[in-house]
């Protein structure tokens, strides 16, 4: 099964193909500032503990979609598909209630999705 989560994964996680950057999360606030998470890199795991290693950018916007700030770095993310499925950011992993469909889902389950969750149609 982890194989197929995990071609199913392949297939859907080529977003950093190419120059374009593809927006998985998006964080609005009340004066209409909006923060993106964006995938910059990807790559299948070098570990077993996980199955993606995950570069992420992130762009701070107005309320009229005018770039107020580009984060130069890039932070790095693990993502693993199989249960116990989680996002490890450094030494810390969090685990993912997607998997149990439990509350609104944050940055670090719309990152799981887009590489683990198999799409329906």
């Amino acid at each position: 099964m982890r194989a197929i989560a995990f071609l199913a994964g392949v297939l859907v996680a080529t977003p950093s193909s190419g120059s374009e950057q593809v927006v998985f999360h998006r964080t609005n606030f009340a004066d209409a500032t909006s923060v993106q998470f964006m995938v910059a890199t990807d790559s299948a795991a070098s570990g077993q503990d996980y199955d993606f290693e995950v570069g992420i950018s992130l762009v701070e916007t107005d309320a009229n979609g005018s770039t107020k700030y580009v984060d130069p770095g890039r932070h790095q993310a693990q993502v693993r598909c199989a249960n116990p499925a989680y996002v490890g950011i450094g030494m810390r992993k969090f685990p993912i209630s997607a998997l149990t469909g439990a509350g609104q889902s944050d940055w670090k389950e719309d990152l799981w999705k887009m590489y683990c969750a198999v799409p329906s149609s």
